[in-house]
């Protein structure tokens, strides 16, 4: 009997060293807060050991370093860690069916497998970091997944996922790079096809009014040409023997999650709880009573995600002393992150409901069990009051320790992504870059640079911006 009564002793342990592991919170906060100082390699170089070690928050790591090694430029790094990072988010279970039981289980001690948005996005920097060091062939593979992703996801989850416009605008470029560099034409309709389904999924976008009339003059869709200049007047004048200026912009700092707060203060969940213990048959001692007031500290365990600062709403190029070109936002990944799980906590809050009340009353009978056994043993031993102290505890801290959200999540990612285009001269200029909010006041002030611009050739700068 006694061994039975330690068994359990030990179970109520287990239970609390469970809600003891250290958070991932806790272990990014260092890498963290050097990356937003903007010292980017030694955020990097001080997340290599968790990169190069096998653990649930490998993967997590292996974002977070690539990014950072993007934002320092280090765009050959950067690609070996998010190359590896999409390896191992491939072997890591994607199964809707243990997401959803995981958002009642405590999932800080399972493999971080990554938010939906997450994954995709991965494919998105090794897509740019393939761009900035010319190699298009690849980029245009990486941004191909990233749709491809989208669509798969939205098979499996049932998300209405609109095609990534960000995505779709690189593989335009990506194809007229490959195609102007083998006078393709096969390569540059490509191009032209995704311009034309960038304006179907978003007719407003004005950047892409000069890229349609601009290709379709370029393999020869005069009929075409003649519609976009009706359409939205002449749009494709540039200087003649122009090259190309591309602006990737990397704003703010993106959405993390956050705790909703005590369980039952939430509507929802506290109306989903009550209405699983109605349809419950309670063992004998165990009371509706019993269960909420077990829960009444508890954590919602679904989290949310929760804006960061993000001043500058886009910028303005420019040069040798004239306004010239904007960046437009193409993709809102801050955005992107609030709705799915907000969506999610939709679809799912009443089964995780039901799966925290089954949690709490075998966490009660549990305790009943522990309760009886340690009387059983009082009548030959006098140790019961302290065992029974000793599991009332360690029921009660394992459950609140259970019931927790999982906060983990890419701390590094930018707010949004945005594009800007621009053609000159062959030559060297001077560009000034400028930090505009919505209203069109500076933020901060500019940044200045030099750049050379090659007749026929991009070239691309890329930009982060960090509040």
């Amino acid at each position: 009997m006694t061994r039975k009564i330690l068994a359990v002793v030990a179970a109520c342990v287990f239970m609390l060293g469970i809600g003891c592991t250290t958070s991932y919170d806790k272990m990014i906060k260092k890498s963290e807060e050097s990356f937003y100082f903007g010292k980017y390699k030694d955020a990097a170089k001080s997340l290599l050991p968790e990169v190069n070690k096998e653990g649930k928050d490998q993967l997590l790591f292996m974002m977070e370093c690539g990014l950072m090694l993007h934002a320092a430029g280090d765009y050959p790094n950067s690609n070996k860690v998010l190359l590896a990072a999409s390896a191992l988010s491939e072997r890591i279970a994607k199964s809707i069916s243990k997401e959803a039981l995981s958002l009642f289980l405590n999932d800080t001690v399972t493999n971080y497998r990554g938010e939906d948005f997450e994954v995709v996005l991965v494919h998105m920097y090794l897509g740019i970091n393939f761009l900035m060091l010319k190699d298009a062939d690849s980029a245009r593979v990486e941004f191909k997944k990233v749709n491809d992703l989208l669509a798969e996801i939205q098979v499996l989850s049932g998300r209405a996922y609109k095609q990534n416009l960000m995505a779709k605008y690189l593989t335009a470029i990506a194809f007229e790079l490959i195609g102007d560099k083998d006078n393709d034409k096969n390569d540059q309709e490509f191009a032209y096809i995704e311009y034309k389904q960038i304006v179907q999924l978003d007719p407003r976008l004005a950047l892409v009014y000069r890229d349609l009339q601009r290709m379709a003059k370029k393999i020869d869709y005069m009929d075409d040409y003649a519609q976009y200049q009706a359409q939205y007047g002449k749009q494709d004048e540039m200087p003649e023997d122009a090259g190309e200026l591309i602006m990737i912009y990397e704003s703010g700092q993106g959405a993390i999650k956050a705790s909703r707060g005590s369980l039952l203060s939430d509507k929802a969940m506290a109306d989903g709880i009550r209405i699983s213990l109605n349809g419950l048959t309670l063992q004998q001692g165990v009371t509706a009573a019993a269960v909420l007031a077990s829960l009444k500290l508890a954590e919602n365990p679904i989290p949310k995600f929760q804006k960061r600062s993000n001043k500058v709403s886009f910028l303005m190029i420019n040069v040798d002393g004239k306004d010239i070109a904007r960046t437009y936002m193409l993709e809102n990944i801050e955005d992107t992150a609030l709705k799915n799980m907000e969506d999610d906590y939709t679809k799912m809050y009443f089964k995780v409901a039901a799966g925290v009340v089954t949690k709490a009353v075998a966490a009660i009978v549990a305790g009943l069990v522990a309760k009886k056994a340690a009387e059983q043993l009082k009548k030959t031993s006098g140790v019961a009051g302290l065992i029974g102290t000793v599991v009332g505890a360690g029921v009660g801290a394992g459950l609140m320790a259970n019931i927790k959200p999982d906060l983990r999540c890419w701390h590094t990612l930018p707010a949004n992504l945005q594009l800007g285009r621009l053609f000159l001269k062959e030559g060297k200029y001077t560009i000034k870059i400028r930090f505009l909010d919505d209203a069109g006041n500076e933020v901060i002030g500019a940044k200045e640079g030099d750049i050379e611009i090659k007749k026929g050739a991009k070239t691309f700068f890329n930009y982060r911006t960090l509040f």
